[in-house]
């Protein structure tokens, strides 16, 4: 059942060479499952997210060439990667792990191998419903971009309350919840929660961090893929 996935698969891509290349080089094996039905089922699962990931790949602005293939740093990432692809269920974030990929092979926001590992990890660590408060907050922080004049502090002051209505009716939170979920947000270092004292702020209140930024860049998220 292996070969035949590999094969079926690799059939997709038969006009670009190192993306059929690159699948042969996937570990395909799901463990000794004794009920044959239940294989079929995880080897279809299995089947459906790599072509997601292959896809994605395969249209990336990066053209991969065999000399960018067969070097060490690439298929360490590249099995790094493909790793968290194939156990993500998430269709859209599977497409965020091909981006992350083909974005660190000519991209000056990762430098080593350990930077690019610290990025699939935060990447791969991240709920999709996370992933999109971060998104929406990144769309409000845009609309009112910080001036010279604005203490930092205060920005979210514009747009928090109109923020906190959207995501908690967009991604079904309730307002107990929506400091909790922001505070958890701090271990990724994606997101800040602010801390400082003026009158009238009562806390709970956060901004994204330059990390954000250079991620954002390179997976390239989309709004209308988080309703």
């Amino acid at each position: 059942m292996k070969t035949k996935t590999i094969e079926q698969l690799a059939n997709r891509y038969q006009t670009n060479p190192v993306i059929r290349g690159l699948i042969q080089l996937v570990p395909w094996g799901i463990g000794s499952a004794a009920d044959v039905a239940l294989v079929t089922i995880l080897e279809n699962i299995r089947n459906d997210r790599a072509r997601e990931f292959f896809d994605e790949l395969g249209k990336g602005t990066v053209q991969l060439t065999p000399e960018i293939i067969e070097s060490e740093d690439f298929l360490h990432r590249y099995f790094s990667t493909v790793r968290a692809a194939l156990n993500s269920r998430r269709r859209e974030k599977i497409r965020y792990f091909a981006r992350l990929l083909t974005s660190s092979i000519t991209s000056s926001e990762i430098s080593t191998i350990d930077e690019y590992e610290e990025y699939l990890s935060i990447l791969d660590e991240l709920s999709f419903r996370e992933l999109g408060l971060l998104v929406v907050l990144s769309r409000y922080e845009k609309e009112n971009f910080l001036q010279d004049d604005t203490d930092p502090i205060q920005r979210p002051n514009r747009f928090w309350d109109q923020f906190s209505s959207e995501v908690c009716s967009r991604f079904s939170i309730s307002n107990g919840e929506l400091n909790g979920i922001l505070a958890r947000l701090n271990r990724t270092g994606l997101y800040r929660t602010i801390v400082g004292m003026y009158p009238g702020y009562t806390g709970g209140r956060g901004e994204l961090t330059p990390l954000y930024a250079k991620l954002e860049k390179m997976i390239r998220p989309e709004e209308g893929e988080f309703e």
